[in-house]
C-alpha cells in the first residue's frame, strides 16, 4: 500500500525473495519474459456471483479505455470458472479455518471474530481427509482453465470491490452485513485461491462520498511486473488528485 504505484514497485523490490523463515517462498526475477505486444486484457467490469453498483462498473470500463489508450487491447471476457474460484477459496480458507478458529479468538477483536463467525455460518466444515483431497482436486482444475486463458489474454481487469466503500463496521454488526461483505469482496479472491499476483489503483471517485473507486488488475503467476505496468499506466491517465478535503 502506498500513494503512488511507483513506491509499490520499489517497495516489492526490496521485500521480494526468498527468506529462511519463510520455507515456501522462492527467488524470482521481478520483470519476466518480453511479451508481444500490445497485450491483451480481459475486462470484467460485473464479476458473477452477484451484483454490482453501476458507479463501480462504469469506473473499470472508464480504467479500460485509460488502458486502450496506453495501446492494450482490452476486450470484455470472463475467466473460466469464475464462481467456482469463489466458492473453492470459501471452503479451502474460511473452512479449513472454522477448525482453528477457537484458538485464533482470544487474540482476535469482538468485531473480527464475529465477522469470521458469521463467515463461516454459510461455509460447511471439511469433513474429513478425502474432502480436502477433492478440495485440492478442484483448485487444480480452476487454475488450469485460468492458465489457459491467460495464455492469451496474460492480464484481467476488474473492481476491486463491487461495492461503494461501506461505513466502519458494516461488516460485521449484522449476518446480513457479512453476507453483503462476502459478496462484494469475491473479485479479490481468484488471486488469493490461485497464488497470482493483483495490483489495485484508484480509478475514480464517488460524488456522493469523495472516496476513491479501485480497479484490481490480476496477472499470470509472477508477473507482477505486467500488473504493475498496467496500473502506472491507468494511475498515469486517470489518478486522483491528493490531498483531498474530506467529505464531511
Amino acid at each position: 500500500m502506498a500513494r503512488r504505484v511507483a513506491d509499490v514497485r520499489l517497495g516489492l523490490r526490496v521485500l521480494m525473495g526468498a527468506h529462511p523463515r519463510d520455507p515456501w517462498s522462492i527467488d524470482a526475477p521481478f520483470e519476466g519474459p518480453p511479451l508481444a505486444r500490445p497485450i491483451r486484457v480481459a475486462v470484467l467490469p460485473e464479476p458473477p456471483g452477484g451484483s454490482t453498483d453501476p458507479k463501480v462498473a462504469a469506473v473499470v470500463r472508464r480504467a479500460a479505455q485509460a488502458l486502450a489508450d496506453a495501446g492494450y487491447v482490452v476486450e470484455e471476457a470472463c475467466p473460466p470458472r469464475y464462481e467456482d474460484a469463489v466458492n473453492c477459496w470459501a471452503r479451502l480458507i474460511l473452512g479449513d479455518f472454522g477448525s482453528v478458529l477457537g484458538m485464533l479468538t482470544p487474540m482476535m477483536s469482538a468485531e473480527a471474530a464475529t465477522f469470521l463467525n458469521n463467515f463461516n455460518e454459510g461455509i460447511p466444515p471439511l469433513a474429513d481427509v478425502a474432502a480436502w483431497s477433492h478440495l485440492m482436486i478442484e483448485r487444480d482444475g480452476i487454475a488450469r482453465a485460468w492458465s489457459t486463458f491467460m495464455a492469451d489474454r496474460p492480464l484481467v481487469l476488474s473492481p476491486t470491490w463491487t461495492q461503494l466503500p461501506f461505513e466502519h463496521g458494516f461488516d460485521s454488526a449484522t449476518p446480513a452485513g457479512t453476507a453483503a461483505t462476502r459478496e462484494l469482496m469475491r473479485p479479490v479472491v481468484p488471486a488469493n485461491l490461485l497464488g497470482l499476483p493483483s495490483a489495485c489503483v484508484p480509478a475514480g471517485r464517488d460524488e456522493g462520498t469523495g472516496l476513491p473507486i479501485g480497479v484490481l488488475i490480476t496477472g499470470r503467476r509472477l508477473r507482477d511486473d505486467l500488473c504493475l505496468e498496467a496500473a502506472e499506466a491507468i494511475e498515469t491517465r486517470l489518478g486522483l488528485a491528493t490531498p483531498i478535503d474530506p467529505a464531511r
